[in-house]
This record gives C-alpha cells, structure tokens and sequence, in this order.
C-alpha cells in the first residue's frame, strides 16, 4: 500500500533536530522524542493515524516493520532503519534498594533491536528480563532457534525478586529473526500484545535532560525518559557495523518518584565503555554518588570489546543528569551539546 506524509500530520513546536540526518525516522511511534543540540530542542509529535507510514518512511523498505510487530504482538518504533521493540514485564512487581519500584518501562523490560543489512537479511541484537526460573527455557530456545547466546548477568542487586538479563543475536530473514524473537518471550509469563502509549507525559524536563546529557531523550510509559547517546567510533558485531540504536550507545534512564518534588527521580546510567573507558568513567560516578551494580560483556564477537555498567543513584533529575555527564566526557561519545 502507498504511504503518503504530508504537514497536517504533525503537530511541530520548534524544527526537529537530530544527527546524522534522520529526517523522519526521528520521530518515534511512541509519541515524543526530544534532540538536546547547540541550537536547541526539538520537540515533535506524530499523530496516532501517521505512525505506520512514518515507520515505512524511516525503514526505507528494509524492514516488514508491520508483520514484525504482528509476530512480536508488540509495537516498535524506527530510528535510522532500526526497528526496537521493548516488551515491558508488566507481570513483574519488583523493588530495587531502599525500597525504590523498579517500574517495567524503567528497567524490567525485554529489548529487540533489528537492523536491515541488505539482501533480505537483519542482525538481531536484544536481551531479555527475566526470573531465576525463565533463564534456562530462554537459552534453550536461543539455541534452538539458531540464534547465538551471548551474556547471563543481573543488571542491578538487592532486587526483589531478583531479575536476571540474557543477551543474544542473530542474523537471518527479518522475519524469521521475529519468530525467534517471538519464541523466546513465549517461554516467560510476558503478558502480549503490547501496545506504545498515545501521548506519553512525564513530570521531569526531558528537553533539559537532552541538553544536559547532549543527546536525545524519548518519552516512555509511566512517566520514563530515557537519554541515549551515540558512540562516535564504529563497533563491528559478528562483522557488521552496528549502528547505536541497535544497542551500541550509552542511555541514561530517569524514573519520576514521588515525595521529593516534579524533578525527583531515580536514575539509571548504563554506559557501553571500551577497555580503557571504564575505570575513569565509573570513577566519577562513584564520586559523584552512584551505586554501581554490575560490569560485564554484553555481545561476543565484538570489535571493540564494549563493557556495559548499572549504576543507580536517587535525587533531582537535572542534578544528576550533570553528574553522569562528567562521567561520561571521559568515554568516546558523539555528543550533540
């Protein structure tokens, strides 16, 4: 079916920024993302009719973004081609330290990020939230799936219940990629379909947050931004060139609290650092406070080696969104601000 966009489609507050020329693949599905650039935010909001066609427009007829979504019976959203989809554990009911709500669209949620690579093909590369008891089936259908199992690890401690995360990738079909994906959630107790939220509102100044953190921030269900900024060198998965929004970027994640005033939140920074990065950059979040909960790999086969880290940290948003930043200016990242 044609798509056509045209200017009634959007409601724009000021032009859309974003790197690398994404055009409309920088508008999410799930309502706005926000571009922290020198010259400015930008704020832009697709209606509920636009989102299909803009999801076509910014695949580049790579993706069979819709029949993806049909067999994941959750909605995704595309940037720079990448289709993600996140899976919220909306049957999970967890806790962090100090009694905080690990809320699912923070950080109980599973991740599947497909990258077109040409000749009907796709690298698939996600990671799952998952109980003591899902970790075992989920690995069994990664291996009978053909896809490849790459790290077993916890995120966060002191959880309750404690949440465990399994990452894997694969490359084949898109569509065959999308059964395997589908095969794995089907072993949890997952609650689908799964739909994005219309219009998303959080009490925090997610503009602010891009600027401070210069990158762009998105806003998620229940109140969630979530920060994510692109490395500037180029990391090669399984011998493709994997592109930051298909997992090799830095996100910060803010959950809104209550009882601490609107920019009261908990924050999450999980940074992708080489080697050389990581003692310097959770030097300064030890510093400046953070909680760090874990270091580890992520994918195999990977070039750089890229080492990831939770840390955790509960105040005002913007303060902290100061903090991650000093941290961060010591890793290789592709700042817009």
């Amino acid at each position: 079916m044609p798509w056509s966009i045209t200017m009634s489609d959007f409601n724009f507050n000021v032009p859309i920024t974003r790197r690398r020329a994404l055009a409309l693949g920088g508008v999410t599905a799930g309502g706005l993302l926000l571009a922290g650039s020198p010259l400015g935010g930008g704020v832009a909001v697709a209606s509920p009719n636009s989102r299909r066609s803009l999801q076509s427009a910014a695949s580049g007829g790579t993706l069979p973004v819709e029949q993806i979504e049909e067999i994941m019976q959750a909605e995704g959203t595309v940037m720079d081609t990448v289709l993600s989809i996140e899976i919220e554990r909306e049957d999970l009911f967890v806790t962090g330290p100090e009694g905080i709500p690990f809320k699912p669209a923070w950080e109980i949620k599973h991740e599947f990020h497909f990258q077109p690579i040409g000749d009907n093909q796709a690298l698939l590369n996600g990671d799952m939230a998952l109980l003591a008891e899902e970790l075992n089936p989920v690995i069994d259908q990664i291996l009978a799936n053909g896809l490849v199992f790459q790290a077993e690890h916890q995120h966060f401690f002191d959880l309750s219940p404690q949440v465990w995360f399994i990452h894997f990738r694969g490359i084949n079909a898109p569509l065959q990629l999308a059964k395997a994906a589908a095969a794995l959630v089907s072993v949890t107790t997952t609650p689908l379909p799964q739909h994005l939220p219309d219009n998303p509102t959080t009490p925090l100044n997610a503009d602010a947050l891009a600027t401070i953190l210069g990158g762009t921030a998105e806003i998620g269900s229940e109140g969630v931004v979530t920060v994510s900024i692109p490395r500037a060198d180029t990391i090669v998965l399984a011998g493709v060139p994997l592109k930051p929004e298909a997992g090799a970027q830095v996100t910060v994640a803010f959950e809104p609290l209550e009882g601490g005033g609107s920019q009261y939140a908990a924050v999450a920074p999980d940074p992708g650092m080489t080697a050389s990065e990581v003692n310097p950059t959770i030097g300064v979040l030890r510093k400046e406070g953070f909680a760090v909960h874990c270091l580890y790999n992520q994918e195999t086969d990977e070039q750089p080696q890229l080492y990831f880290s939770h840390a955790l940290a509960v105040g005002n948003a913007e303060d902290l969104a100061r903090k991650v930043r000093k941290a961060i200016n010591h890793m290789n990242l592709d700042f817009m601000s």
